[in-house]
C-alpha cells in the first residue's frame, strides 16, 4: 500500500438505487428527457450501490491503492453490497447511526437526485474511537454537510477534535454550537482537510457553515474546498464575494468541478477544461471521484495543476465506464 491506513468518511451512509434509462436495447446512450406520465420505459439497467458522498470518496481512494476505512452508519445490506462489489476497504461503523436512502435518476445531461435522509449524525454518536480517527488520519474529510440537518454540531465537534480529541465537550448535544466553534485556536494539525459541502441550495444553516468557514482560518494546515456551480453560488452569495475574493478572505483554496471545467483559486489560479465524453454510463459519484483522483495525486505531493488532472480523469472513467479507477 501507497501509505499507513486513511480514516475518512465520518459522514451519512447511503444505498443508492440507480437508475440508467437507456435510449434503446443494449445501447449505452441514456435518454435526455423523462418519459411521459403513465409511460414505462422498459430499457432500464437499476442497480443498488453502497454510497453516499464520503463512501464514494473513500472507494475512489481504496481503488487507487489507499489504506481506507469509511467511517460511517452501516447496515447489513450496506455491508453486503460492499462484498458484492469487491470494494477494498474496511468499515468502522458509526454506533445508532442509520443508513440512508437515495434514488438516483441518470440522464443525457446529468443525474438527479431523490434522497430519504432519516438518520442524521450530531454529537451523541460522537465517542472517543471516533475522535481519535478523525484527530490522527492524514485525510480529515467533511462531507454531506447540507444533507444533515445536525451537521453544523456534528462537524463544529470533529473539527474541536483535533485540538483534543478526549474533551468532554465534543460528545454532548447540550454545549450550543457558538461555544464550540469559538473555541477553535491557532492549533497546527497534520495532514489534510478536506471539505464537500453537496448541495447547499436548500440549506437552512448557511449562516453557521459561514462561521465554520471563518473559523478554519484559525487552524494551521493544508485545506481545500470542493464545490460544484449551484454549491458556489451559494457561498459567493453568502459572503458577497467572487470565488477568488472567497478564497483570499478564508485562507482557503477552493476546487470547483463541473462538466466542462474545473477551476482553482489559491495562491495560484487554475483554469482546466474536463475531457470529451466517449460515452456517459453513470454520473453518480463523479464529482466524489474528481475528489478521490485529486486528493490521490495530492497525498503523493504531486502539483496541484497534476492534481486537478488526475482527478478529471477518475471522473471521466467513473462516467464512461461506470467503474472506479484503479492504480496505474
Amino acid at each position: 500500500m501507497k501509505d499507513n491506513r486513511i480514516y475518512a468518511g465520518f459522514d451519512l451512509s447511503f444505498i443508492d438505487v440507480d437508475i440508467r434509462p437507456f435510449t434503446q436495447k443494449n445501447s449505452s446512450k441514456l435518454i435526455e428527457d423523462l418519459p411521459l406520465k403513465g409511460s414505462h420505459h422498459v430499457e432500464t439497467d437499476i442497480e443498488f450501490k453502497p454510497g453516499g458522498n464520503g463512501f464514494n470518496l473513500c472507494r475512489t481512494l481504496a481503488s487507487l491503492g489507499r489504506n481506507i476505512t469509511f467511517v460511517g452508519p452501516t447496515s447489513s445490506l450496506f455491508e453486503s453490497l460492499v462484498k458484492e462489489k469487491n470494494i477494498k476497504l474496511e468499515i468502522e461503523p458509526i454506533e445508532n447511526a442509520e443508513v440512508n436512502i437515495t434514488s438516483i435518476l441518470n440522464l443525457a445531461g446529468g443525474e438527479t437526485q431523490f434522497n430519504s435522509v432519516k438518520g442524521f449524525l450530531a454529537p451523541e454518536h460522537l465517542n472517543s474511537r471516533i475522535t481519535k480517527m478523525f484527530h490522527s488520519s492524514t485525510l480529515k474529510t467533511i462531507s454531506n454537510i447540507a444533507l444533515n440537518c445536525k451537521s453544523i454540531e456534528w462537524i463544529s465537534s470533529l473539527l474541536l477534535s483535533i485540538i483534543d480529541p478526549d474533551d468532554p465537550i465534543l460528545f454532548s448535544s447540550s454545549i450550543l454550537f457558538d461555544e464550540k466553534i469559538s473555541r477553535l485556536s491557532n492549533t497546527s494539525y497534520e495532514g489534510i482537510i478536506f471539505i464537500d459541502p453537496c448541495d447547499l441550495s436548500e440549506f437552512g444553516r448557511i449562516k453557521e457553515l459561514m462561521k465554520i468557514l471563518k473559523q478554519l482560518k484559525k487552524l494551521e494546515g493544508e485545506k481545500y474546498l470542493s464545490v460544484n456551480e449551484f454549491e458556489l453560488k451559494v457561498l459567493t452569495n453568502a459572503f458577497n464575494k467572487t470565488p477568488g475574493e472567497l478564497s483570499e478572505y478564508l485562507c482557503l483554496p477552493i476546487i470547483l468541478h463541473t462538466k466542462k471545467s474545473v477551476r482553482f483559486w489559491g495562491k495560484e489560479s487554475i483554469s482546466l477544461q474536463t475531457n470529451a465524453l466517449s460515452k456517459t454510463v453513470t454520473f453518480v459519484g463523479a464529482g466524489d471521484c474528481f475528489n478521490g483522483g485529486f486528493l490521490d495525486e495530492i497525498l503523493k505531493s504531486s502539483s496541484l495543476v497534476d492534481a486537478l488532472k488526475a482527478g478529471i480523469s477518475s471522473a471521466t472513467y467513473l462516467i464512461e465506464t461506470g467503474k472506479y479507477p484503479t492504480e496505474s
